[in-house]
């Protein structure tokens, strides 16, 4: 699956996570949220599918886990109270303005919430993911006041520590105190590295992200070709293993899946374009570089929660 968090999905009925709602009242889906995550003023934007959500939550240790799917574009407002919030996308883009610094939240990522964090939103129809609640004493009150998770191997450990917990508050896994410990570890070394005394970065660490960087900006250039990763390891003179640990170790995927994510943001960008409307969406995607069919629109359903026609019709309004 497209994008698919690090592991399979059937812990999201397991035994550890307990229903909490599931409700076709958006006043009621916004009562729970704020006693667990923080105040909403959110609304259900006019003309979106009709509003359905389900929360079910699970805790390991001090963290309190909660897995929320829904349907429905919301125009999100909120303010972080109490404790942090680390989000983990599943399906679906939140794109957010905390603080004043915009985001784009989309699965892969971690997007982490500090106490007094004020954010503006709008979401995809469909949005699912994972709130680890994160209390403050973690924090450390270290690096900005909100932080997107993706590029970088502290990210990466951050990420995975992160599902890691919920796998484990999900499944009730003998041994979860250890899953908690370990994102403990993680937070603390994401934290440090964003403080004033930040340890100097390894070449190799630097030489890596520089590469990461530089094959994504080729392919960005180059998204409605065909290439292979042959190819694009040729050309930076780099072999391909070298190409497909370091993408790996700083994206946490491979570069042809870092491929298909540039084309599918590239494809989001072509449908919102006010002057493409006369283009058909099998024409933008191939335009995007991706194959005008079924397939195309099922893997951009499965990443940003809507499909393309709906994203067109988000772009008219």
């Amino acid at each position: 699956m497209l994008l698919s968090p690090r592991r399979p999905l059937p812990w999201t009925e397991g035994p550890g996570l307990k229903p909490l709602l599931h409700s076709q009242d958006f006043g009621q889906w916004e009562a729970v949220l704020a006693n667990t995550l923080g105040h909403h003023r959110s609304r259900l934007r006019p003309g979106s599918q009709p509003f359905e959500a389900q929360i079910r939550s699970g805790s390991v240790d001090d963290f309190q886990v909660l897995w929320l799917q829904g349907t429905g574009q919301l125009e999100l407002r909120r303010e972080q109270c109490g404790d942090g919030v680390l989000w983990l996308p599943i399906q679906g883009l939140m794109q957010e303005t905390i603080n004043g610094n915009e985001h784009v939240a989309e699965p892969g990522t971690g997007l982490m919430f500090r106490p007094g964090d004020a954010m503006t939103g709008l979401t995809t129809e469909t949005v699912s993911g994972i709130s680890i609640i994160v209390p403050n004493s973690y924090l450390l009150g270290r690096g900005p006041v909100s932080t997107l998770f993706r590029q970088g191997a502290l990210a990466q450990r951050l990420i995975n520590a992160a599902w890691t917990l919920v796998e484990a508050a999900a499944t009730e896994a003998h041994g979860a105190s250890f899953a908690a410990e370990g994102l403990v570890d993680a937070l603390h070394q994401a934290c440090h590295a964003l403080g004033p005394d930040q340890k100097p970065e390894r070449v190799t660490a630097i030489r890596r992200r520089a590469l990461v960087g530089d094959a994504c900006l080729w392919m960005q250039d180059r998204l409605a070709e065909r290439f292979s990763v042959v190819e694009l390891s040729a050309a930076f003179s780099v072999s391909v293993r070298t190409i497909q640990t370091s993408f790996q170790a700083e994206l946490g995927c491979s570069p042809m899946a870092e491929l298909k994510r540039l084309r599918l943001h590239q494809l989001r960008s072509l449908l919102l374009d006010p002057e493409l409307q006369q283009l058909s969406v099998a024409q933008l995607m191939a335009e995007a570089g991706l194959l005008a069919c079924g397939v195309t629109a099922a893997d951009y359903r499965r990443w940003c929660g809507e499909l393309p026609l709906r994203t067109r019709k988000t772009g008219t309004n």
